[in-house]
Formats: C-alpha cells, structure tokens, sequence
C-alpha cells in the first residue's frame, strides 16, 4: 500500500510542477494574475505540452528508479504473435459490451469538454494515444500490479487491487468503471504473460479506437445506440461479451497456458520500499 501511495504522489506532483510552471509562464507572458476564462490557443497547448511532459517524466522516473524491471521478459512479445493479435480482438471485444454498459448507466461526465480538446489537439491526441498507454502500463501493471503479485499470495487481490486504483485515478464518473474492467483485462494479461508488450498494445487500440470514433463522426456525443439503434447495440454487445469470453479460453488453453512466475528471483528492488 505505501508503494502506491507513494508513486500516485509522484505521479500526481509531475503534473501539478509541470503544469504550475507553464501556466506561470503563461500568466508572466501576458502580464495577467489569473487563469484566463476562456482559454486561447497557446494556453491549451502549453496546458497539454505539460501533460505530454509530466507523463514522460513520471515514466522516465519508473525506470529509472527501477520501479519497472528492464529484462528481457518484462519487455518481450510473450511466445508468438499470436498473443498479440489475440489481445487486439481482446480489447475490442471487450469495448463493445463495456461501453454498450456505460451508455446504461448514463453516469456524468465531468471532464467531457477536457477530452472534446485533448482529442481535437495534436499534442492532446499524442497524450492520449501514445504517452497514456506507455506510461500508465509502466505505473498501473509493472511498479504496482508487478510488486503485489511478487508480495501477494493471491493474484486476484494484486489485480483487482491495481485495476480499482487504475480507475478511481480517472478521476470521472463516467471512466471509473469502465476503466476499471479495462485495468482487470490489462492486469489479467500482464499476469498470465509477465510481458507489458500486450498491455501497452491493448491500451494503444482501446484509446486509438476512442479517438478516431470522435474524429470521424459527424456527431461527437453518439452512442452505440444512437448509431446502431437500440437492437444493433444490444447484439454487438452480447457479440463483443462472446469473442471476450472466447478470447480469455484461447489464451488460458491455447496461447498462455501457464501463468507467468512471479515469486522466484525477483528482480524489483526499491530501497525505499525497506
């Protein structure tokens, strides 16, 4: 528990350094004392440029703390290329009765605008894209899933544990618990693999898909059910629970069939963590 605690203060203080001091700059280019109500094109790139910046930081700081291990495991494609594209199929199966379910709930959204200007951003799209998928498998899976499945005799509680810190760090209603599932597919592959390849992969397609949906759609606030009618977003989520159901069979008794070793020779060492 004091190790995560611990990185989520380090990864929430690089955001806050990172943005404090370009929204300083910002304020002593302009000669003005307050944030600006509605903000201008160089403020929303300077505020996404410290997001990009804080998120490689705090990345750099996992391995260079050695938080992640670097050996070849840790970083190989698992047995073949198969599991990777398995763990694409994976991952948007898994979206389609995910967010068939979020669109149910109709939880609020409260950092909607944020996102609409992430993703209409270059810089907010790269934050997105490439620096969340890398750096948030980096903290969520290999510095705290990773040491709780080395501490823990339990798996599950290692994985259930850095999923529900995965989501609640979202910080948005409406992303909880959607990323919650997400974190438990994630943290279940990086078990079975003890590769972070697969992860990052499945998190790469998960925030790309999101990303081009709202890109290319002449309606950003579509739905499933607005787009396929309330019986076309029922069946492609019963479809998209079958090929996950599939998938996780495939993987336990075709590709992965032994769990990676997670309490012999472990190679994490934090001297902070005595």
């Amino acid at each position: 528990m004091g190790r995560t605690i611990k990185l989520l203060l380090y990864f929430f203080a690089y955001q806050l350094a990172f943005m404090g001091v370009f929204i300083c700059g910002y304020m002593i280019h302009k000669g003005v004392f307050e944030v600006p109500q509605t903000p201008d094109s160089t403020y929303t790139s300077l505020i996404l440029l410290a997001q990009v910046l804080s998120t490689a930081a705090m990345g750099i700081h996992l391995l260079v703390g050695k938080y992640v291990p670097l050996d070849r495991k840790t970083w190989s494609y698992c047995s073949s290329s198969k599991v990777l594209i398995a763990s694409v199929v994976f991952i948007l199966a898994l979206g389609l009765w995910t967010n068939y379910l979020s669109e149910l709930a109709d939880l609020p959204n409260s950092m909607q605008e944020t996102f609409e200007m992430m993703m209409r951003h270059p810089l907010g799209i790269i934050a997105i894209v490439i620096m969340a998928p890398i750096v948030e498998e980096l903290l969520f899976r290999g510095a705290i899933e990773g040491y709780l499945l080395r501490k823990w005799k339990h798996p599950a509680g290692a994985i259930v544990f850095s999923s529900l810190v995965f989501g609640l760090v979202h910080g948005n209603w409406v992303q909880a618990p959607f990323a919650f599932v997400i974190g438990l597919a994630l943290g279940w592959m990086y078990y079975r693999t003890g590769s972070l390849l697969p992860g990052i992969l499945m998190h790469f397609v998960n925030n790309s898909t999101a990303v081009l949906g709202f890109l290319i759609t002449d309606n950003p606030d579509a739905t499933m059910v607005s787009e396929y009618g309330p019986q076309g977003a029922v069946w492609m989520a019963v479809a998209g629970a079958a090929v996950t159901v599939l998938c996780v069979y495939l993987f336990q008794k075709k590709l992965i069939t032994q769990p990676a070793v997670w309490h012999e020779n472990e190679v994490v060492e934090d001297k902070m963590d005595e």
